[in-house]
């Protein structure tokens, strides 16, 4: 698409004025709306303009076109165009639209992207142009009138009027073309920033900010108007610049500056720039400070002074800020200009009442105030000082004299008289002058004193030693030193007794000890104990022991230990501690030989010895065993030795087995303080019963290969009477698949189980032969090739489906698992809604599930579907409904063009390569970003990330080695989310950028006259440092004399003779230039100096160089050539030998 937009604006003091305006508020649609109702005629001349006057063409509103719709009736172009009337029949040509026709004879649409759209304004009208063919039909019926111009063949521009007086003027036209036209967007400003500037720093003309309006309609680029409505004479606003100017200098304050901006269809809006002056503060350069003073300065003296300034004004008032009760001021030092604090007359300061004073001093600028603090120390009058404290000391509490503890030692600054005194008073100590000669203080133990540490084991005495106004106090620490109490060394301690020890008997000596020998030690019980009592050991009676009364009865079984304290103490205190003593159990007989049982016949009469009991004793008492019950059956008798005892069974007691098969005989045996018992059993033999012969038992069943009604297992038994049996069964299950016969012992299956799980049954199988059964031997049946359901992982599954992927696409794959490894599965499928199957298929044989369509988010109508998936194994079923959530995604930048080749000229660094012209795709609009790659060469290119442009990174010269001329890159695009790879060859060319240099600046070569024409007279060579085909020298002379025509240069630079020099007076020198060209034409040049010698000057050396000018002269030459020619010779024979014979053979072949 092409645009031409032009406006015609009157400009005003930099902006401009534009027809009446009356806004677009919405999209508007001027022309046809019906185009293909306007289709049955065509304008047939070349170079057709159309200018529509017709009310329905004529734009209503302020706004941009941003959509052409037409109708024609074959394939071209036709410029759209906006007219606006000056006069008269005088029109100015507004702007163009080129419209492209691609599908004739249906109504086509051209949208106009932003940058390129036409402004209309109300009443401009519509027109039609084509230079050659006219293809945009028309109706000739209920149309309306019409300018028309025939043999415009030249572009129309714009804005230049055109006269429209030469067209013809028809009504009743109706052209096939409408126009949509879109309000303009809103211009608004970009962030106004606060702006604030102090009072010192605002001069006329400074700049204060420069305002910025963006538009998000391309087209008001520049077209923006800004203007200043808030009435102020210090500031204005700068049309040409956009700038905020001071105009004059602003007093402190706050200024908002109302500002609109408008575009040409009238569309505005309004902002706010405040702008806020500060003033300055003025500052007390000096404070805070700290001032000290000693307490005796006399009033009215200069303390401080303050050092104060401002920007502006100067000078500074200051005072005192409040501060009532302080007794300084502030006032101008006499003879300046300065302020300092003076202390008030008739002020004398005390330390104690008050040893500082803050001072606020406050100055002003006549606009603000700052405020400064000044500390005022007072340096006091100095307290007499205690040297010796703070001390301490330490002595026995037992003392009780008039005792001097501590000498105090104390200096004053000044030599005042000092008193001391304990603060406060003590009854105990006392603080007094040293006797006899009464001059130093000292701390004293008054005489009479009794003193406790336990009461008080430390006093913390003050001293307070002052002078006439002021005073030190000090701390003395008096720590009184205990008196130790006895000790029982002895104890804690643990003695064991016997609990059948009676007599008076001595169980413990106390080892009682005290550090003062002197004190008497007293010790006793500290409770009236029945059992035992403490008393002194005869006959020394100095030691004390722990006896256990005589007359005692002990019981270990009622108390097994005894736990005794003890106190000892001296006159002053008391130390306690425990003697646990305990008894040693007499252990009580033992049944050796029970519990024990013994087997009797149901049938037994006679009175029966069934078992011998067997007993100990740790201290041999006398031991005698009992039944614990009285029994009519069973009775005990004493053994044969002292220690057994007999049991028997009473005779015709009558057994029977099936009333009771056991007894149960609990004997005990005891001594005269403990027993043991045990129990004897008596078990009755009776009436064998039948017995299996094959169970307990195991056996399998295959779930798949036996059926109904087949025997799985036979049980067998034997009677010793050879009684008939009968068997019946129960099982682990209350539905087992197996019946019995009660007669043969047969197990059958009694239904299918094909389709269970069951993995095993218990069956527990009786025998009976009428008299005894035998009961719970049972039978473990195990179930083999059982059927395995199959079971999904998963019954309730959801998957996200991202909208992109293509037909064909696996989505997802039920996972589904069967322990019957070998089982074929097949799938079933419903969906919810029914649309699914349009969307989703699902295969039966893997249950994988496919698109089967390419998955669009935006037309899709559903975006979850739900779909129940069946799995068997033609057995059995599984579910699984798995609900497919179809999600939108960011569509990925995707180059359309996946290869890119272009060549570049080596070039230095910065230099940007030619546009590769990237075909890509972004259909979310992001913004994309570029990257190059280039593998190994990356370094050697830039990027510029937002167009893809590609630049030498460095100075890129092929010349210098190891350079490449083709560079491989991988070029990616992404959106920060996706990113795509297209591929670029870039062939780099070689610049000739180095002309050919000589080696040498100038030569000189010697060829005699009588040398032939052709002679090589010398060679002259250049180099180039350009390689490839840059690098190929070839040379020419420029001569410079009349003899030019004597010789020539090769293009590979040897110089020859083309005539004869015979004639050439001998000494005579040509000056030739020689021309070394690269094939790129830079070029280079060497002098030549041809020299003919004289004969007669160093002939031999002229000879020499001359002689050597031929070819076959040259002797290094024939040293080659002719062993050359005769290898040339000797393969010339040997290869005519061979066509010979070989010519021979075919013959006799032949023959």
């Amino acid at each position: 698409m092409r645009l031409g937009s032009n406006f015609l604006y009157i400009y005003f003091k930099g902006w401009w004025m534009a027809p009446t305006v009356t806004s677009c508020t919405t999209d508007r649609d001027t022309g046809t709306q019906d185009l293909e109702n306007a289709d049955d005629n065509r304008d047939q001349e070349t170079g057709v303009a159309i200018l529509i006057t017709r009310n329905g063409y004529k734009f209503p509103c302020c706004g941009f076109i941003r959509r052409w719709r037409f109708h024609a009736d074959m394939n071209g172009n036709i410029d759209a165009q906006v007219w606006r009337l000056d006069a008269g029949s005088s029109y100015t040509l507004v702007g163009t639209n080129v419209l492209t026709a691609n599908n004739p004879g249906n109504e086509e649409n051209e949208n106009i992207a932003n940058g390129d759209r036409i402004r209309v304004y109300k009443d401009d009208y519509m027109g039609l142009h084509s230079t050659g063919t006219f293809i945009i039909t028309h109706d000739t019926q209920n149309g309306g009138s019409r300018l028309k111009l025939s043999g415009v063949t030249s572009a129309m521009t714009s804005p230049p009027s055109y006269d429209w007086s030469p067209a013809s003027n028809d009504n009743n036209y109706q052209y096939a073309i409408r126009a949509t036209t879109t309000p303009s967007e809103i211009p608004t400003f970009s962030a106004l920033p606060d702006v604030t500037r102090y009072n010192d720093e605002v001069l006329v003309g400074d700049i204060v900010f420069t305002v910025t309006a963006t538009d998000d309609d391309l087209e008001d680029a520049n077209e923006l108007q800004i203007t200043l409505n808030s009435g102020t004479t210090y500031f204005e606003y700068l049309n040409s610049t956009n700038e905020i100017r001071v105009v004059s200098v602003p007093p402190v304050g706050v200024y908002n500056l109302g500002l609109t901006v408008t575009d040409p269809c009238d569309r505005s809006s309004s902002s706010t720039q405040k702008i806020t002056i500060l003033n300055r503060l003025p500052v007390i350069n000096n404070l805070p400070s700290t001032v000290s003073i000693l307490e005796d300065t006399p009033d009215n003296t200069l303390i401080f002074t303050i050092n104060a300034t401002d920007t502006v004004t100067d000078p500074l008032t200051c005072d005192k800020a409040g501060g009532g009760g302080i007794p300084f001021s502030v006032s101008v030092i006499p003879s300046t200009t300065d302020n300092g604090v003076f202390m008030d007359p008739g002020v004398t300061l005390n330390y104690d009442n008050n040893p500082s004073y803050t001072l606020t001093v406050r100055c002003d600028d006549d606009d603000d105030t700052v405020d400064g603090v000044l500390t005022i120390s007072i340096i006091p009058n100095q307290a007499p000082v205690i040297n010796s404290l703070p001390d301490s000391v330490s002595f026995l509490e037992d003392v009780n004299n008039n005792t001097l503890l501590h000498t105090i030692n104390i200096t004053d600054f000044e030599g005042d008289s000092v008193s001391c005194t304990l603060n406060p008073i003590s009854d105990i100590f006392d603080v007094s002058l040293i006797p006899p000669l009464n001059v130093e203080y000292g701390i004293f133990l008054t005489g009479g004193t009794t003193l406790d540490y336990d009461t008080t084991n430390s006093y913390s005495l003050s001293a307070k030693c002052e002078d006439q106004r002021r005073s030190d106090t000090e701390t003395f620490t008096i720590n009184l030193i205990r008196n130790t109490p006895p000790v029982i060394n002895s104890l804690p301690y643990t003695e064991s007794i016997s609990e059948d020890l009676m007599t008076n008997t001595l169980i413990h000596t106390l080892n009682v000890t005290d550090v003062n020998t002197a004190d008497i030690i007293t010790c006793t019980l500290n409770s009236q104990n029945a059992l035992f009592e403490l008393s002194k050991i005869s006959p020394a009676l100095v030691e004390y022991g722990v006896f256990l009364k005589g007359g005692t009865v002990l019981n270990y079984d009622i108390t097994p230990s005894y736990s005794l304290g003890i106190e000892c103490g001296d006159h002053r205190r008391k130390v306690t501690d425990v003697l646990t003593v305990d008894l040693i159990r007499n252990e009580p007989p033992t049944i050796v030989n029970l519990p024990m049982s013994c087997d009797i016949p149901e049938s037994i009469a006679t009175e029966s010895l069934l078992y011998t009991v067997s007993v100990t004793d740790p201290t041999n008492d006398s031991v005698t065993c009992t039944l614990v019950a009285a029994s009519s059956i069973y009775f005990l008798q004493s053994g044969s030795t002292q220690f057994e005892t007999d049991i028997f069974v009473r005779g015709n007691q009558g057994f029977v087995y099936d009333t009771q098969k056991q007894y149960t005989i609990d004997v005990e045996c005891e001594d005269l303080r403990r027993s043991d018992s045990s129990y004897f059993y008596v078990y009755l033999l009776r009436n064998m019963p039948p017995s299996f012969t094959n169970l307990q038992a195991k056996t399998t069943v295959s779930a798949q290969a036996v059926v109904a009604g087949q025997v799985i297992y036979t049980i067998t038994s034997v009677d010793p009477e050879n009684d008939n049996v009968q068997y019946t069964m129960t099982s682990s299950s209350a539905t087992p698949p197996f019946s019995i016969n009660q007669n043969t012992g047969a197990i059958s299956l009694s239904r299918s189980i094909k389709t269970e799980l069951e993995i095993g049954y218990e069956l527990y199988i009786s025998v009976s032969d009428g008299r005894n059964t035998v009961t719970s031997r049972t039978l473990s049946v195990r179930i083999i090739d059982i059927n395995h359901p199959p079971k999904f992982v998963n019954s309730i599954q959801t998957e996200v489906v991202l909208e992109g992927i293509s037909i064909g696409s696996s989505i997802f794959q039920p996972s589904i698992s069967d322990e019957d490894l070998l089982d074929v599965h097949t799938f079933l499928v419903s969906y919810s809604p029914p649309e699914g199957a349009v969307y989703f298929g699902v295969d039966t044989s893997s249950g994988l599930i496919t698109s089967l369509v390419d998955i669009d988010y935006e037309t899709i109508p559903y975006k979850t579907f739900l779909l129940t998936i069946t799995g068997s194994d033609t057995l059995m079923v599984d579910t699984t409904n798995i609900t497919l959530n179809i999600q939108n995604v960011n569509e990925p930048p995707k180059f359309t063009k996946k290869n890119y080749a272009f060549s570049a000229t080596e070039n230095s660094g910065g230099t940007v390569l030619q546009n590769p012209y990237y075909q890509f795709t972004e259909e979310d609009g992001d913004s994309v970003k570029f990257s190059v790659d280039c593998g190994t060469e990356t370094g050697l290119l830039d990027i510029d990330s937002s167009t893809g442009f590609l630049s030498y990174s460095i100075d890129y010269d092929l010349d210098v080695i190891g350079s490449t001329a083709q560079l491989i890159c991988k070029v990616h695009i992404t959106d920060n989310e996706y990113i795509d790879t297209a591929y670029l060859n870039i062939t780099i060319l070689d610049d000739n950028d180095n002309a050919p240099v000589f080696q040498q600046n100038e030569y000189t070569f010697f060829v005699t006259s009588i040398s032939s024409v052709g002679t090589a007279i010398g060679n002259v060579e250049a180099t180039d440092n350009d390689i490839g085909v840059y690098g190929n020298i070839i040379y020419h002379l420029a001569q410079e004399d009349i003899n030019n025509g004597l010789f020539s240069v090769s293009v590979d630079g040897f110089i020859s003779s083309k005539q004869s020099l015979e004639n050439i007076i001998p000494g005579t020198i040509f000056n030739l230039t020689v021309h070394a060209v690269d094939s790129g034409g830079n070029e280079n040049t060497t002098l030549v100096y041809i020299v003919i010698p004289d004969k007669d000057v160093a002939t031999n050396v002229y000879r020499d160089k001359i002689y050597y000018k031929t070819f076959f002269s040259f002797s290094p030459n024939m040293a080659w050539f002719v062993p050359l020619m005769m290898v040339l010779l000797i393969t010339a024979c040997v290869v005519l030998h061979t066509i010979y014979k070989g010519y021979c053979a075919c013959s006799k072949t032949e023959k």
